[in-house]
């Protein structure tokens, strides 16, 4: 369900108000549409007008989260975008060819060594195949998966594979490395495990 007020157009050229992208993503410089799934408070959203892209559309089903990027949005620190709140009702085919980036953290409860191993197939983690399924709709340029690094082992490593095979299936090259936040001006260990995939090529391993 659609939730808040639509943009003036979904066609709207992408914000140039962010600053240049560093040498760490190359291939990702220059003004992009993303799509953000399980959109959590904005903290992607805003890592994105850092490289200089624009959200054009999100999807987040906590009401608390979608009430902070619906402030900002009008504080003027987001730019206007329609909000869904669930994945599991949104189509994607309207969006295709109106988005060149998919990026999203599914959850993890079920695939984190701290969770009961439910895997890929529990209830939360399983969204992952709705992830799937608007990557496929949609069709973007590129896709950016955030996780937990249990995702590489959770049982017994076939649950990431279920992931890659996914990815592959659409048409995507993947590429995919852990990255510490302690190593990027953050005081805190937060590894996570990064996964991105370029519609048609091998682009992804050089990002």
């Amino acid at each position: 369900m659609l939730v808040n007020y639509p943009p003036a157009s979904v066609n709207e050229s992408p914000s140039n108000r962010s600053t240049k992208a560093t040498g760490a993503w190359r291939g990702f410089e220059g003004a992009m549409r993303e799509l953000h799934l399980f959109a959590g408070a904005g903290g992607g959203i805003l890592g994105g007008m850092l490289l200089g892209h624009t959200c054009v559309c999100a999807v987040e089903i906590d009401a608390y989260c979608r009430s902070v990027l619906l402030q900002r949005q009008r504080d003027g620190v987001l730019p206007r975008f329609p909000i869904w709140d669930d994945v599991r009702t949104f189509d994607g085919r309207p969006w295709r060819g109106r988005v060149d980036v998919v990026c999203g953290g599914f959850p993890c409860q079920d695939i984190s060594p701290c969770g009961k191993g439910a895997g890929i197939e529990g209830e939360r983690s399983g969204l992952w195949f709705e992830f799937a399924r608007i990557i496929d709709e949609t069709e973007p340029k590129w896709v950016v998966i955030e996780n937990v690094p249990g995702l590489l082992s959770s049982n017994g490593g076939r649950d990431f594979a279920v992931v890659l095979r996914g990815l592959v299936e659409c048409g995507y090259g993947v590429a995919w490395r852990i990255l510490d936040s302690r190593y990027f001006g953050v005081a805190q260990r937060r590894r996570r495990v990064f996964i991105i995939a370029s519609l048609g090529n091998g682009c992804a391993a050089q990002v």
